[in-house]
């Protein structure tokens, strides 16, 4: 006979805890050299300049790819996670882009483990194709960028399958200055890879770490082009060579789902254009804010979901689901994506809903359909503004 006493036991996961997110942690890869101790071709992870200057990323030995984090940090602030690698300029950037390149992005994101969830590729092309050599530009930019955005997209949809969705944006580089030339992107279906068009300086390449030091601090809904935001942290900004107040067709490039540089009228300061994605306007992921979302709800489901993997399930006599068990899982994610998106304004609400008829017995399979009502954009006002005599009644 056991002594008489009193036993408790802590019961545990009543309380339903908010399954956590890091949506702003980035990556890039910047064409590059070694420099003791930085080794090109070995991802590492990074939170401040001075922590990137720590580990041999200088601007004496790799300004091209210093600038680009330099200008992170000024958007994003320290303490941002940037995990990055540099690539030599025999690489180019649809070969960073090509999955079954073990040496290109893929080493970067296999090496952050699922945690980038917006990736940055860009090559100096002014290293890459020496005096021009190999550089073809007969739409508008470097033409090896359409053929990035195709890799990107079979890349992306990899990593998705591997319950580790990311979106990427790749450096339009080489700009001629032409929009009209530019391809069409609308016509595409890279819906998780946007273009990048303009640089904080003249020249060949793009501001890639502005727009994701930018996205690394905004949550998941927001358009990187809200002007309520804020003016990006460059005082300088070009689309081509020529400066963005005084470039003619931001509105071409904005068209063709082209990200770029935009002004305006009596405010001061340099705004993005939107955050369009290779793809046609009808798709539901047209823009890097639909995807960033759309993004986040998958990874909390899966990890809501994970947990009921091979988990015994009580049926009805006919084999069908108990109606009590799908209320219970419905309810599950439904908790999550209000506590964790609908409660901070990332999305305007959720559904859930799974079917009891369902014969899992015959299957063992469950299906759920979950679905997200994501926020709108007032990305257009239309004013109707006149005068009014008051003696006219």
């Amino acid at each position: 006979m056991p002594l008489p006493n009193v036993n408790i036991t802590l019961a545990n996961g009543a309380l339903g805890g908010v399954i956590q997110t890091a949506d702003g942690v980035a990556g890039a890869v910047l064409t590059g050299v070694s420099a003791s101790p930085l080794v090109a071709g070995t991802p590492f992870l990074v939170t401040s300049l001075s922590d990137a200057e720590t580990q041999g990323l200088v601007a004496a030995t790799n300004p091209f790819a210093y600038r680009q984090v330099k200008e992170f940090y000024d958007e994003a602030g320290d303490g941002a996670q940037l995990y990055l690698m540099l690539v030599p300029s025999t690489m180019k950037v649809k070969d960073i882009a090509d999955k079954t390149n073990t040496s290109g992005a893929i080493k970067l994101l296999n090496f952050a483990a699922g945690k980038i969830k917006v990736l940055g590729i860009l090559t100096d092309d002014t290293a890459v194709y020496p005096g021009g050599t190999g550089l073809t530009t007969t739409n508008g930019i470097n033409a090896d960028v359409y053929l990035a955005a195709a890799n990107m997209q079979l890349l992306a949809a990899q990593f998705f399958a591997q319950q580790t969705p990311f979106r990427a944006i790749i450096g339009g580089t080489s700009y001629t200055g032409t929009a009209t030339s530019l391809t069409d992107m609308t016509t595409t279906a890279y819906n998780r890879v946007a273009v990048l068009i303009g640089d904080t300086v003249s020249g060949a390449a793009a501001a890639i770490g502005l727009l994701l030091g930018r996205l690394a601090v905004i949550p998941v809904q927001r358009k990187v082009s809200r002007v309520k935001t804020g003016a990006l942290t460059n005082t300088t900004a070009y689309i081509g060579s020529t400066t963005a107040d005084k470039y003619v067709d931001t509105s071409v490039l904005n068209d063709k789902a082209f990200i770029t540089f935009r002004t305006f009228p009596n405010k001061s300061g340099f705004y993005f254009t939107g955050d369009p994605t290779c793809t046609a306007t009808t798709d539901d992921f047209d823009t890097i804010a639909r995807g960033r979302v759309i993004d986040k709800a998958h990874i909390l489901a899966y990890a809501t979901y994970v947990e009921e993997v091979d988990n015994e399930v009580q049926v009805n006599a006919d084999g069908t689901l108990n109606a009590g068990y799908c209320k219970y899982l419905e309810q599950q994610i439904i908790n999550q994506i209000n506590l964790t998106m609908t409660a901070n304004n990332e999305v305007s609400g959720v559904n859930c809903f799974i079917d009891p008829s369902q014969n899992v017995l015959a299957t063992n399979m469950v299906n759920v359909v979950l679905k997200i009502t994501p926020v709108g954009y007032s990305s257009e006002i239309n004013v109707t503004l006149g005068f009014s005599n008051p003696a006219n009644g």
